[in-house]
């Protein structure tokens, strides 16, 4: 593809200087990127701007700049009002449409996204299809992994994602869709079959600011899935979440709903029964039941399986095959995953980094353990202050016993973190105590841990760097400290 017909898709344009019929070799918004051929696209982010760095472009052998502001350029130069949206127009372009040829599931919401993309790719592979999978955990493209850095990436990133996808036969990708990715258009042009919203807490609030923001930029995915009716869209929605009529009010595609608590509703969850390994349940869906066995446990777990059984059997795939898979499920790493038992104590780590998250997660953990639950969590550096006291209180409640510490700090003051959980510590509470390193609160909470009981790591998962106060990045895994702390506890009992 040459300049004069990857730019024939951009309609409003300022054209500054001729266009060589040399062949593009890709587009980028990256100067470390850049290579001879190329096409630099000028982004303007929250700390840079890449107009700033176009003589840079250049010097790489960029043969076109596409900006919004004035520039000083020797190659052509193509002005749009706004470059963010012309590289999302660009990208499909380039890549030729490729979300197109694909059937798209994009899931939004709080809680719950990553392990619903991972439900979706199980179904898949049971039903000898080709997956994709774009989240907070990486990329896989069948069973190749390409980690990443953000949730949902750039435009640019998920059309070339798309292209290698249709190369490697898969049939269907589903993909986290990010708040953040929803405002600023990284999605744009991606041509989703199916939007799927799991629920709506609070969260996010440094970038939204307050709730009713945070829910208008979810409520994008399913406003977008666009009014033509030629293609059959779907919006799979929750119906125990707040936010089911309001979305289903936003999208002119099918609705399929599911619950937990409504029986009427689509997909319906009855008498389940959770297991300390695994959760069983009768799906019903029009008077038809279903008998489903899931290795998730949690009620939590329970709606994440509904939504990813409802997203696949809504691209048409037979519901009774789709029941059949969920027996395979594994469980997803860092997601209410057991990383260690000995001595019949169990070991968990969990994601949960809300107080929603945290409560289901308590909730769930208090329904299966046969002795006392302890906790390990903290609250993470540079993220909204507001919810640090309601973790704590969450914690504490919900715990037989609360191990309070670190969680990353990102460069911000953990003392000042302390001091902004201590007021969530319930009045004339007991069942605490802080430890700043929490590798020390771990092995605490391993030698407290008695026949019966579970420890319930919460905030990082399956996160393996970690920031701290001064800054400094180093590998670190909850997982890793539980089993060296198994180990000390055997060496100090001996």
């Amino acid at each position: 593809m040459n300049l004069e017909q990857l730019f024939n898709h951009i309609k409003f344009k300022h054209v500054i200087g001729t266009f060589p019929e040399t062949q593009i070799n890709k587009i980028t918004q990256d100067t470390r990127e850049v290579e001879e051929g190329d096409v630099f696209i000028c982004i303007e982010g929250a700390n840079f701007d890449a107009h700033d760095y176009v003589d840079r472009a250049i010097e790489k052998g960029a043969i076109a700049i596409v900006a919004r502001k004035p520039i000083i350029s020797n190659i052509p130069v193509i002005y749009v009002s706004d470059t963010t949206k012309a590289m999302a127009m660009l990208a499909n372009a380039f890549y030729g449409y490729p979300s197109d040829q694909l059937k798209m599931i994009g899931i939004t919401g709080t809680n719950g996204k990553t392990t619903t993309t991972y439900i979706i790719e199980a179904i898949l592979k049971g039903l000898q299809l080709g997956s994709g999978v774009i989240g907070t955990v990486g990329i896989k493209i069948n069973d190749t992994f390409i980690p990443t850095i953000n949730t949902t990436p750039d435009s640019i990133t998920l059309q070339r994602v798309f292209q290698e996808m249709n190369e490697k036969d898969v049939a269907v990708c589903a993909m986290e869709v990010s708040s953040q990715a929803l405002v600023k258009g990284r999605v744009w042009g991606v041509d989703y079959d199916v939007a799927v919203m799991t629920n709506l807490t609070h969260e996010h609030m440094e970038l939204h600011q307050n709730m009713e923001a945070y829910r208008a930029a979810k409520k994008l995915l399913f406003a977008q899935l666009g009014n033509s009716y030629k293609t059959n869209k779907v919006a799979v929605l929750n119906k125990d979440d707040h936010t089911y009529a309001e979305y289903r009010e936003a999208t002119v595609g099918e609705v399929l709903s599911y619950s937990v608590l409504d029986s009427n509703s689509d997909f319906y969850a009855s008498n389940i029964v959770y297991q300390e390994s695994h959760t069983t349940f009768d799906l019903i869906y029009q008077n038809e039941s279903y008998s489903v066995h899931s290795n998730l446990v949690g009620q939590y777990n329970v709606s994440n399986v509904l939504a990813g059984m409802a997203a696949v059997f809504a691209l048409g795939y037979s519901l009774t095959e789709i029941v059949a898979t969920i027996p395979s499920l594994l469980v997803v790493s860092g997601r209410m995953e057991l990383v260690a038992k000995e001595e019949d104590i169990s070991l968990y780590v969990d994601y949960a980094h809300s107080p929603d998250a945290m409560e289901k997660v308590l909730e769930t953990v208090k329904n299966i353990a046969k002795g006392r639950v302890i906790s390990v969590f903290g609250c993470a550096g540079k993220r909204e202050f507001e919810k640090r006291p309601i973790m704590t209180n969450i914690g504490i409640e919900l715990s037989d016993f609360s191990f309070l510490t670190a969680d990353e700090t990102m460069g911000e003051n953990q003392a000042e973190i302390w001091e902004m959980m201590k007021p969530g510590i319930p009045e004339g509470a007991t069942n605490f105590a802080y430890y700043e390193n929490r590798v020390e609160a771990i092995y605490k909470a391993v030698e407290m841990a008695e026949p019966g009981d579970i420890i319930l790591m919460m905030g990082r998962g399956n996160d393996t760097r970690y920031y701290d106060t001064d800054g400094r990045v180093y590998h670190f895994t909850d997982k890793e400290a539980s089993i060296n702390g198994l180990k000390r506890r055997a060496q100090l009992q001996k």
